[in-house]
């Protein structure tokens, strides 16, 4: 059953989208935020996903369709009411002596700094050292890998500005790839018979052009 499963997966890949994009057991345990990230961008934790995709969609219409409304002008608006309230509250809780508002513990734990830190780490270092690798022309292929996204970013960049980018990005991180998952058998099914087309084409080429190289010769015999 296993073994079928990865045959139906597309370009037979042995391991599931979810187990690539960091939710498999084994990369809990090297990276343990993978698997939270997994889930919110196949919709295993539904609530979450669909709560950052109408966020972002909702954010986008303000910001564009809304005159006047900028990500900083609202972010610093909504913190103004929400500290302007939680003010007034206090300080008629004090006059009232009634509770104070109920605000929970804000604070990051110092192991979540820790981890955060080291995953920061971990990705600066592996980032410096393929900057390393290109600069002494160690790694061709990565050279090659990183021009043409570079190239891409900056074609991209030219047709649309940063905000829109990141909204159209965190659209397609959030719809995509669980897209992809759900169609994985139909698109592997479509890959194999796009393959068979290819293989099947090649054939009929190869042998028309032994038959022209056979039909030439016999010409030129005749000659």
């Amino acid at each position: 059953m296993d073994s079928h499963r990865r045959s139906c997966r597309p370009f037979g890949a042995q391991r599931s989208l979810y187990d690539l994009l960091g939710g498999g057991a084994a990369w809990r345990v090297d990276f343990p935020v993978g698997g939270a990230v997994a889930d919110v961008v196949l919709w295993r934790s539904t609530e979450v996903a669909g709560g950052l995709l109408a966020a972002v969609v909702a954010s986008w219409a303000l910001f564009y369709c809304v005159p006047g409304y900028t990500l900083l002008s609202f972010v610093s608006q909504v913190l103004m009411i929400l500290l302007t309230v939680l003010f007034v509250w206090a300080k008629a809780a004090q006059l009232l002596k009634r509770a104070p508002p109920p605000i929970p513990l804000l604070k990051i734990s110092e192991g979540s700094m820790s981890e955060t830190a080291e995953i920061m780490g971990s990705f600066m270092n592996k980032v410096l050292e393929d900057f390393e690798s290109i600069a002494l022309g160690k790694d061709s292929s990565l050279f090659y890998k990183v021009a043409f996204v570079l190239l891409l970013t900056s074609i991209v960049g030219r047709l649309a500005d940063l905000i829109t980018l990141v909204y159209t990005s965190a659209v397609i991180v959030l719809t995509v790839p669980a897209l992809l998952e759900r169609s994985e058998h139909h698109i592997a099914r479509f890959l194999k018979k796009a393959s068979t087309c290819a293989q099947a084409c090649g054939r009929v080429c190869i042998e028309y052009k032994c038959k022209m190289m056979n039909v030439i010769s016999e010409k030129e015999k005749l000659c």
